[in-house]
């Protein structure tokens, strides 16, 4: 049977280059991987993007692997946990098959992400309040990372080099992506994998639990790992996260 192609989609402010560490681990172990650049996480100087225009990001390079007849796995971090977990109504095995198609969407994997139910937004999954991470100093339309930093919210289990090379790679947030509803919960259809991150200082532990009970209590059946990692394992522990996203390819296929 063919391996499944890895989807990545990465969080807010990040962009696919964050997952270059992470890549080559997949590689290494056989996978071929396919990043999603996530529309609203952009320049300031550009009109926002939308929660929608995420979506459709995601489904796209979804479904052109689909087309290709390549099962596939999607992989989530932070805030792309949410049009990850939009995007993919109708691509669930028990649709696929029913609609005549041999491939389909095998396994969710969310990183310290923010799946939510059904009609939620991401400004409601955060309580309905601005986050210290939240910077709005420059613009009402776009946030950037507050202080004290990155370093301290995203990257604090990485040396001072690495720090500096992945916070440059970061850019605005469009705030309208964090208020428009979903429409679907693919957790409800698609076996589903969470990894705690438990060094986390953007998203701590407790609200990581609290995000995966909520799925729960909409219906979802998720089942959890935890690494003592920062924010960003995929940087941090990338040999560890490549080996337990392959678990999880192989157990669902």
């Amino acid at each position: 049977m063919a391996k499944p192609t890895l989807v990545l989609v990465h969080g807010s402010w990040h962009c696919p280059e964050h997952y270059d560490l992470l890549v080559p681990a997949l590689s290494h172990l056989g996978y071929r991987s396919a990043a999603v650049s996530l529309p609203s996480t952009q320049s300031a100087e550009d009109p926002p993007h939308t929660f929608a225009d995420d979506t459709a990001a995601v489904r796209e390079v979804v479904l052109r692997e689909l087309d290709q007849g390549n099962n596939v796995v999607v992989i989530s971090h932070s805030y792309g946990g949410c049009p990850a977990n939009n995007a993919l109504e109708g691509l669930d095995r028990k649709s696929r098959t029913a609609a005549g198609h041999e491939t389909a969407v095998n396994a969710l994997v969310f990183i310290a992400a923010i799946p939510i139910a059904v009609g939620g937004t991401m400004f409601e999954a955060g309580g309905s309040k601005i986050h210290p991470v939240q910077d709005f100093s420059k613009s009402k339309h776009f946030s950037e990372v507050g202080a004290p930093g990155p370093g301290y919210y995203f990257f604090n289990d990485l040396p001072p080099a690495s720090v500096q090379k992945y916070s440059a790679l970061l850019k605005s947030q469009a705030w309208i992506a964090y208020q428009d509803r979903t429409t679907y919960a693919a957790f409800m259809d698609i076996p589903s994998w969470y990894l705690y991150c438990e060094k986390d200082q953007a998203i701590p532990p407790a609200a990581q639990r609290g995000i995966v009970q909520a799925a729960e209590a909409a219906g979802a059946k998720m089942k959890t790992v935890s690494f003592e990692s920062s924010h960003s394992p995929f940087l941090s522990m990338p040999q560890a996260t490549a080996e337990f996203i392959v678990k999880v390819a192989e157990e669902s296929a």
